[in-house]
């Protein structure tokens, strides 16, 4: 019997709603997660929600708590749990420490951190981890 990640593999790329202004961290992200993640790149929340709506919806999101709207962060964020969107939510930010992230990541079954910038492939790696499709890089479970 097929995984449910095999079936949706099967019907198309996942998407990956990714919101964040800078151009620098939305091509980094096209770089890693591309072809296997159709990428969603908006700069606004306002531009977000109507993503959510999508069929199929995306399968995770990945947002920039550094970005200009970021005061919406929190807003976004509750329209999630009102929605009951069930993917993962993957927060980054130049405030984290790669330390700090780790330990929030691995507290939380929808909410994980990740220090911006990331090492070369670490976000395909962490997406994926966080979606259940591989552990946590072991660079992530660093003391």
């Amino acid at each position: 019997m097929p995984s449910s990640s095999q079936g949706r593999a099967a019907s198309g790329p996942m998407r990956v709603l990714f919101v964040a202004d800078d151009p620098v961290l939305r091509d980094s992200a096209r770089r890693e997660l591309s072809p296997a993640f159709e990428l969603l790149p908006v700069n606004t929340f306002a531009l977000a929600l109507p993503l959510l709506d999508l069929e199929p919806a995306p399968t995770a999101i990945v947002l920039d708590l550094g970005l200009a709207d970021a005061r919406g962060a929190a807003d976004f964020l509750a329209t999630l749990v009102e929605r009951n969107y069930p993917g993962p939510r993957v927060l980054l930010s130049s405030k984290f420490r790669p330390e700090e992230a780790s330990t929030l990541s691995q507290a939380s079954i929808i909410h994980f951190a990740l220090a911006t910038p990331w090492a070369a492939g670490e976000l395909r790696a962490f997406v994926e981890a966080a979606l259940g499709f591989r552990p946590f890089p072991s660079a992530l479970h660093a003391s």
